[in-house]
């Protein structure tokens, strides 16, 4: 009754409690975690499913080889997908603080240049603008990219469009909830 393709209900728990806790780790950049998990999730799928692992490996090397081929292939080119979706929100912050650096150079005296004002303010990743800086998060996406494809394509999408709904669409009414409920406390000084 409880059989999906023939396997239970427990194995597609399973499954997925795995790829939710590495999606989650993964997104963290939690290298030790993921591969722990990975490995744990295996054995215990080995275990409990009692697939012929080893077996199979020993019986398919070509296969194994092909498979382990097509996955570095698509981690390669999830990396640099995943790299032009970084880089796009290392502009867009580089763009606003330039922005805001520009209007207000005169507070930051001895600062000669935008790279010093972002050396000075801020020791964020984003002052990088080598991509040395992003090498091993690189390594990382594409040795585990389906969590990490998945995740960037759930996530900013969904992100974005509840940042447009408060900040554009309904910026109005919490402004107008904030002056009623604490506005009158504020400017009555």
């Amino acid at each position: 009754m409880f059989l999906l393709f023939g396997f239970g209900l427990w194995f597609w728990a399973i499954i997925l409690v795995e790829f939710c806790l590495l999606t989650w780790f993964v997104e963290e950049e939690w290298g030790a975690a993921s591969i722990v998990s990975l490995g744990a999730f295996l054995v215990l799928l080995w275990w409990l499913a009692d697939v012929p692992v080893w077996t199979w490996i020993r019986d398919n090397p070509g296969q194994l080889a092909m498979y382990c081929l097509y996955y570095v292939i698509i981690g390669i080119a999830w990396s640099v997908g995943k790299y032009f979706f970084e880089l796009r929100k290392i502009r867009k912050y580089l763009k606003e603080k330039k922005e805001y650096w520009a209007t207000n150079k005169e507070k930051y005296d001895g600062v000669q240049n935008f790279k010093q004002y972002l050396e000075k303010v801020s020791s964020s990743t984003y002052n990088k603008s080598d991509f040395e800086g992003s090498s091993k998060k690189l390594v990382f996406w594409a040795s585990l990219w389906p969590p990490s494809m998945f995740w960037t394509i759930l996530n900013d999408p969904i992100r974005k469009f509840f940042k447009f709904l408060i900040n554009d669409v309904f910026i109005g009414i919490y402004r107008s909830m904030h002056k009623k409920m604490i506005g009158d406390l504020i400017d009555k000084e």
